[in-house]
């Protein structure tokens, strides 16, 4: 006991310690470079200028000396903002390193002038080239003064940089396999992928594309759909990439912000470059080939942003002045009554398409309501097929068509005639990126398979026979299960109507990305399904039951034993799915025999699947559900007016101004552009077009590229003074505003005492807060 009391009375806990030691140890300053520095540190220019010139007499110390911090001289008066003393140091030969890269990281614009003005030993302004050391220096190799500047988007240090003629290299793809990229990557691939971000992040700076960019909107536009592609390869730098995206079209809806007027909205919407110049018809001068490629390349906020919409609100509702202020009851009688005209306006633009009333339903909002009233007459005719008003034998193996199958038969081919005419138009890969096209194509070949098995079945079986007796591929009966299926298709097409409406439009949109969640659910549930009923069927394979025998076990309305639920895969994928819906019951797991450990493991199985479906994975699903749908409805302003915009498109373009069924109908206007075509082809083959026309649509381009590249200039403009305005209103108050407000204001008061105003006036603090905030 006196041992215990021994030992605790000597230990302590500071008995055992840890050396230490400096094992990476600085050079020393002499006393003469310690005050060099500290006359640099203190703005002193008398005390530098004198150790300078000790320096070149006496060589008593090293001018390009660090301090413990590895601060040059010269990094110190950029950090000081201390021109004069940076101008000496200068002009006395000091090296300048990466000087240039830490003033435009300070963002100090008055010592990269300086450092771009000094002359070099050559004599010539330029660049200065910068002499890093790869191991302490705070920059990569790879950043040159025109990328930093870019990456704090300080427009007039980037300004100083681009009137010099500097140049950033071009990234590569990302699946560039050339010599340069691949030695690139096998070297060191963490430098080949962080080289490639620093210049998209460059690429990127608003200022930068604002300066350098002749079609800066484009540029961004562009940009912003590369650096999307780019974070899903690169997905070890996708955050980076993707807020480099939304920067991009953060940009160029702020560029379109500044437009003040209408006409330069449309200056600027109507505007196409080079290549869409190629693809879009001449004629037209009004398209909107800006807003088209913004909807291509999905910068939602571009298109939502208000004036864009305004100018869109505008043509949409042409010929309707004032109508979003009528009441919601004129409004809906006014589309019922031109609903119910449709067929006398599509007769009147197919006599007379130059008319007044032929002009009338070419606008969007009219040929919108004309192609809605069309379609619900095409799903109210399939209502009245689905009831079998004119059928009159039902086991007829080949029935001809009805009289409501033969009115359903023109929207058909009208609605297939209008996939073609789109699909022409915006080609290929257009069509299919939208997914409405996908399932009218589905609905159309449906539809077309329907057609062709019931005059297979026609042609085939004219006599008839009980249903019952028919075999399982009748063609009839295909055809009535494929007719079932696009009548299905036909309803839920009307929910893309859904996006014209304020309230419905975020829920249709919601509801979309919902889909694309189940999905994506439903690849692990078909994995975990095939697995368990893998284990299930091979368990229970062994007790298959005969119908006979299965009969025979059966108590009244429950089996009680013997099933054959699990008896084959096919089986067993059927039960376990629909035991996700509570349809199967818990004596799908006995045998006939009494082997308790078989039902025992198969009904741990069927327990098993029943957790992991049910609690994980479904619950999972209203998880990932309940995701979209806020995410949607956080951004449910956006999203709604994007996809509306993509509808209203749809009715701007020329063309498709008649529904189905009228637009299977040759009009005159047709025949005439027909032969118009055929007699320039024909006629006019070799000989060359009129000078005078070349004349008159080169000024054109000519004036209209003028007046693009004046308004850019002035957008630009105003952006600069926004962005500099912006800037200053989120600075506020700093920090060192706070100290001096402090100080002044304590100085001020009455109540301050005469030794404690001694003290602030005397301490260095005031003196450097009131020298830099006067």
């Amino acid at each position: 006991m006196t041992q215990l009391y021994y030992k605790k009375a000597t230990y302590s806990p500071y008995r055992d310690r840890i050396p230490l030691q400096i094992v990476r140890a600085e050079v020393e300053l002499s006393a003469e470079e310690r005050a060099y520095l500290t006359a640099v540190e203190k703005g002193d220019y008398a005390g530098v200028k004198h150790a300078l010139r000790e320096a070149e007499v006496y060589y008593n110390m090293d001018v390009n000396c660090l301090d413990p911090l590895g601060r040059s001289a010269l990094l110190i008066a950029i950090e000081n903002e201390n021109l004069e003393i940076m101008e000496l140091l200068l002009d006395h030969g000091i090296h300048t390193g990466d000087a240039l890269l830490y003033a435009i990281r300070k963002e100090v614009v008055g010592a990269v002038e300086l450092l771009l003005s000094h002359r070099r030993p050559s004599g010539e302004k330029q660049v200065p080239s910068l002499m890093m050391d790869s191991q302490f220096s705070e920059f990569t190799p790879d950043i040159t003064p025109i990328m930093l500047a870019a990456h704090t988007n300080n427009y007039e240090i980037i300004k100083l940089l681009v009137q010099r003629k500097v140049t950033i290299p071009r990234p590569h793809q990302i699946r560039c396999d050339c010599v340069e990229c691949v030695s690139s990557s096998e070297v060191d691939s963490l430098r080949h992928s962080r080289s490639r971000l620093n210049i998209y992040k460059a690429l990127a700076s608003p200022s930068l594309i604002a300066l350098s960019s002749e079609d800066p909107i484009l540029t961004a536009f562009r940009l912003g759909w590369e650096l999307k592609e780019l974070s899903k390869v690169e997905n070890e730098f996708r955050q980076e990439y993707e807020e480099l995206s939304q920067q991009c079209k953060r940009f160029a809806k702020d560029l379109l912000d500044q437009a003040r007027s209408s006409r330069e909205l449309e200056t600027i919407l109507n505007h196409r470059d080079n290549d869409q110049s190629e693809e879009l018809d001449p004629r037209q001068c009004h398209d909107l080939a800006k807003l088209k490629l913004a909807i291509k390349y999905h910068q939602k906020e571009f298109v939502a942003q208000p004036n864009c919409q305004q100018l869109l609100a505008t043509l949409w509702y042409d010929g309707f002045p004032g109508w979003r202020r009528r009441h919601w009851a004129v409004k809906l009688v006014t589309c019922f009554i031109i609903g119910l005209l449709f067929p006398v306006f599509s007769l009147i633009y197919l006599l007379a398409p130059k008319s007044a009333l032929g002009n009338f339903i070419k606008k969007p909002f009219i040929k919108f309501i004309c192609h809605t009233a069309s379609y619900l007459t095409f799903l109210f005719l399939l209502l009245l097929a689905s009831q079998h008003i004119a059928r009159t034998n039902l086991h007829m193996q080949g029935p001809p068509p009805t009289i409501v199958e033969w009115m359903i038969l023109p929207w058909v081919l009208g609605f297939i005639w209008a996939e073609i005419k789109e699909m022409w138009d915006g080609g290929f890969t257009e069509y299919i990126h939208d997914w409405w096209n996908l399932m009218d194509f589905a609905m159309n070949s449906l539809y077309l398979a329907t057609i062709s098995l019931k005059i297979v079945a026609y042609v085939k079986y004219n006599s008839s026979r009980p249903r019952e007796e028919w075999e399982m591929w009748h063609p009839t009966l295909i055809a009535e299960a494929l007719f079932a299926i696009a009548n299905i298709f036909s309803s839920l097409r009307l929910i893309s109507l859904f996006t014209a409406n304020s309230h419905l439009g975020p829920l249709q949109i919601s509801l979309g990305r919902m889909l694309l969640d189940i999905l994506k659910f439903l690849f692990i549930y078909c994995l975990v399904l095939l697995a368990f009923a893998n284990g299930l069927n091979q368990l229970y394979f062994y007790y298959e039951t005969k119908a006979s025998e299965e009969h025979n076990n059966c108590k009244g309305i429950r089996c009680e034993r013997q099933n054959n639920a699990f008896s084959t895969l096919f089986e067993t994928l059927q039960s376990l799915f629909w035991s996700i819906f509570g349809l199967l019951n818990l004596y799908v797991t006995n045998v006939k025999a009494r082997h308790e450990f078989t039902e025992f493991i198969g009904a741990t199985m069927f327990g098993t699947y029943n957790v992991i479906s049910l609690v994980v994975l479904l619950n999972m699903l209203i998880a990932m559900m309940n995701n979209s749908y806020q995410l949607i409805a956080d951004h449910a302003d956006i999203e709604w007016k994007f996809a509306r915009t993509k509808l209203w498109m749809s009715y701007f373009d020329e063309g498709g101004t008649l529904p189905p069924p009228f637009n299977i109908i040759p009009s005159p206007k047709s025949i005439w552009y027909l032969l118009m075509w055929l007699h320039n082809k024909l006629c006019r083959r070799g000989q060359p077009p009129g000078e005078d026309s070349h004349k008159c649509e080169n000024l054109r381009e000519f004036t209209h590229h003028q007046s693009l590249y004046e308004l850019i200039r002035s957008l630009v403009k105003r952006y600069v003074a926004a962005m500099i305005r912006s800037a200053k209103t989120d600075e506020g108050l700093t920090e060192e505003n706070f100290k001096v407000g402090t100080l002044k204001g304590a100085l001020s008061s009455t109540s301050f005492s005469s030794s404690a105003a001694q003290k602030i006036y005397s301490s260095d603090q005031y003196q450097q807060l009131t020298v830099n905030n006067p």
